[in-house]
């Protein structure tokens, strides 16, 4: 028998297909370019059919909810890198804000965002050891704190979320340094002290090595539960911080606050370039990704179209951004 026939063979319409390195390329290329050349793509449209897209006032609320969204969205960027993702993010946003915005008269608001951020660590941390410890698929321990974190906030409030938002969150949210929002500043603060972290600190290569592959960082030292468990706890404290924002730049807080922003923090750094399978992404595609989907979205209402619409931007993004991952890690397969 020759040694041939003991190889296995592949199966498949494709199982013979080798893809040019070219091509290889040529899709990893689109997947890192991808969110910035449909960002032209889109202001080139809104030039050409929406005019009102590039008013003052518009351009000031879109960066505000660029804000909003990135800073969530870098705490999302982090459990993926290290192959979780947190599905409990728009419930830990809300109950943050519901925390400070019910703040009693007398009360300082410091010690109101003291408690906040430091349930946001709790819950980070209950979800770190859930996936790291107990060994539960990141998305079942994720949704399931989710559930919990809301069944809180309506014990908490009693399913009447009231409340005046503090002058503090309100300046930081909607006051402008020059001509940039305040609430711009803080998202560009975050990436750049999370950016640096992750590119020239030994905790961001842990986070890479562990996205990468697990086995291989723990064999070479690697707390590898504890990158996992740390990645938990700072998504959640930037949810928080994204909550805080987000109140302070509606003034109100209801039950329906946050509650597309863990499709929309996974859309913009999957969009981005982030993958699901870990170990790759940078939060400068992130940022491009956010940037996509909020002017996707700002555009479907100066457009004058059905909200629905924005919930079918969402899911078409998400599925085409998934599709180009897929596309990638079948070429490099092969």
């Amino acid at each position: 028998m020759s040694s041939t026939s003991l190889e296995p063979k592949k199966q498949g319409l494709f199982a013979n297909y080798q893809p040019t390195p070219g091509l290889v390329r040529a899709v990893d290329l689109a997947g890192q370019w991808a969110a910035p050349i449909m960002i032209v793509v889109v202001l080139l449209a809104a030039a050409a059919f929406a005019p009102a897209f590039f008013n003052p006032n518009n351009l000031r609320t879109v960066s505000i909810q660029i804000a909003v969204l990135g800073v969530v969205a870098v705490g999302q960027t982090l459990v993926l890198l290290v192959r979780s993702i947190d599905m409990s993010v728009s419930a830990v946003l809300a109950l943050g804000a519901v925390i400070v915005v019910q703040t009693k008269a007398g009360n300082s608001i410091w010690v109101s965002l003291f408690q906040a951020f430091g349930i946001a660590a709790l819950v980070g941390l209950a979800n770190g050891f859930l996936v790291a410890k107990r060994h539960v698929p990141p998305f079942v321990a994720t949704f399931g704190m989710l559930v919990f974190v809301q069944g809180a906030r309506l014990a908490y409030t009693k399913g009447q979320a009231s409340g005046t938002v503090p002058d503090l969150l309100r300046t930081v949210s909607i006051e402008q340094v020059g001509p940039i929002p305040a609430a711009l500043i803080v998202w560009l603060l975050v990436n750049l002290i999370v950016g640096f972290t992750l590119r020239y600190t030994r905790v961001g290569r842990w986070v890479y090595a562990v996205g990468g592959n697990p086995g291989a960082a723990r064999y070479a030292g690697i707390n590898v539960d504890w990158v996992l468990i740390g990645a938990h706890i700072v998504c959640s404290v930037l949810a928080i911080l994204g909550g805080l924002l987000l109140s302070g730049y509606i003034g109100y807080v209801d039950l329906r606050l946050g509650a597309d922003y863990n499709m929309n923090s996974i859309a913009a750094a999957v969009v981005g370039g982030t993958t699901f399978t870990g170990g790759r992404g940078s939060l400068w595609g992130t940022a491009a990704g956010v940037a996509l989907l909020v002017m996707l979205l700002n555009l479907v209402v100066v457009l004058g179209l059905p909200i629905h619409w924005q919930f079918a931007i969402q899911g078409i993004v998400l599925v085409l951004a998934t599709a180009l991952q897929g596309l990638r890690q079948f070429l490099l397969s092969r």
